[in-house]
């Protein structure tokens, strides 16, 4: 673990399982998840997001249920064609900050 992190980071490695069925849709674009700890997650995305910007968060694992939370965006950083966006969940954000979808 990080010394800097407060809490664990829990990596999510399903590249090579095609069985995966474990959705993330962050305003209706289905992302992938990297890592997440009880403080937030990291996703990957085709698309950019901008930091601190207040985002609904879908996340299904099919047989075992559906999360959905609010977050906010604290960064991104392009890493081979693609943006790892960083998601701080420990917050209570309002919900007229969030993106019209």
């Amino acid at each position: 673990m990080n010394d800097k992190r407060r809490y664990q980071r829990h990596a999510v490695n399903n590249k090579d399982d095609k069985n995966t069925k474990d959705e993330v849709t962050v305003e209706k674009e289905l992302l992938k998840i990297v890592d997440f700890s009880s403080s937030g997650m990291c996703l990957l995305s085709k698309t950019f997001i901008s930091v601190d910007e207040a985002v609904s968060i879908s996340v299904d694992f099919e047989d075992h249920g559906k999360i959905d939370l609010i977050g906010k965006v604290v960064r991104v950083k392009r890493q081979k064609g693609k943006w790892h966006v960083a998601i701080d969940l420990t917050e209570t954000y309002k919900r007229d900050t969030l993106k019209k979808v």
